[in-house]
């Protein structure tokens, strides 16, 4: 049994899987939570520190501590630290004789190379959660300008890739009766939602029974004005999400502005049957399902078109086995060396 903590300094407040349930969610936070459940179902000891927590608590075999329970728990064999690459070396001094890896859910700038100018007592790993993201940091830190100057000194950063684990209870979600007018729209605001408005504004002029429905993960909660066929959902819980993408014609998303290096709605809203109206950004060719064709954003016609298209016929998607437990938990396997 190999313990691994998993360590997330930056969310403002403590989750765990109660709120998993029951409210909306950012999908790095319940990438972990369904990671570290996978991960304590094959006898592996999990332990998630969390910044915020003032109390421990231990759910599914899974122990979530704050930072007043780090110094007393046992040392692990794996910390894996979300988002902050400064926190390895606070980890680092923690616990010297683990091994480290840095899993990060965003694209980075050429100035994220310098990060490799820090000096730190072990060795580290980054953990991405696409082959596409993968591809963009070795990029960046290993072939830039900048990366070849630094593997000059310092070994090439050791990249691989895990998957965000996607339920396979989606696949068994009831068929729910579809509203061929209804277009949702499930991501942060900051991801594109301007020009996803303009082009709903646009090619409502010509099918004006359509309604945009905008939901968010509760993180960012802005919203614009008023416009007309637009309805604000707020943040929602999952059960709710799952209603929403099960009886809607389509996941609204044309928009190129925002690259996922995932995207969790990409493969939630394909599991249950529902495609995704999205452009070739990001990991969106790598993460939809094969039938899940793309279109050009800011081809007002062709985004039209392939709306009626779909109101005619929706193309065959599904849940992908790429992102079930097992999948999921061989892949964690690879990058640990468990």
């Amino acid at each position: 049994m190999t313990h691994i903590l998993f360590a997330d300094t930056s969310h403002p407040k403590a989750y765990d899987f109660t709120d998993l349930a029951a409210q909306a969610m950012g999908g790095t936070e319940s990438s972990l939570l369904r990671t570290a459940k996978i991960l304590s179902n094959q006898g592996h000891r999990i332990t998630v520190f969390q910044q915020q927590r003032t109390k421990p608590i231990t759910q599914h075999n899974i122990s979530f501590i704050g930072p007043a329970d780090l110094a007393v728990s046992a040392p692990p064999e794996h910390v894996v630290v979300l988002r902050k690459f400064p926190q390895l070396r606070a980890f680092q001094q923690q616990f010297p004789s683990a091994n480290f890896h840095l899993w990060i859910h965003t694209y980075k700038n050429w100035e994220y190379a310098l990060k490799r100018a820090i000096r730190l007592p072990r060795p580290w790993q980054l953990i991405t959660n696409s082959n596409t993201h993968a591809e963009h940091c070795n990029q960046l830190l290993n072939h830039s300008l900048c990366g070849k100057l630094f593997n000059l000194f310092n070994a090439k950063v050791n990249i691989k890739t895990c998957y965000n684990p996607i339920p396979a209870a989606l696949a068994a979600y009831p068929t729910q009766q579809r509203d061929s007018n209804k277009l949702l729209f499930l991501s942060a605001p900051n991801k594109g939602l301007d020009q996803v408005l303009n082009t709903f504004e646009q090619i409502n002029l010509r099918l004006n029974s359509l309604q945009l429905y905008i939901a968010n993960p509760g993180y960012r909660e802005d919203q614009p004005a008023a416009i007309k066929n637009v309805h604000y959902l707020g943040a929602l819980p999952a059960e709710q999400v799952k209603q929403h993408l099960a009886t809607s014609l389509c996941v609204f998303y044309p928009q190129n502005t925002f690259a996922e290096t995932f995207g969790l709605i990409y493969a939630e809203a394909n599991a249950l049957g529902t495609p995704v109206l999205a452009h070739d950004i990001g990991a969106a060719r790598e993460i939809l399902h094969p039938n899940n064709e793309l279109i050009d954003a800011e081809d007002i016609g062709q985004v039209t078109n392939t709306v009626i298209q779909w109101q005619q016929q929706l193309p065959q998607v599904s849940y992908r086995q790429e992102f079930d437990a097992a999948a999921i938990y061989q892949q964690w396997t690879s990058a640990l060396n468990l």
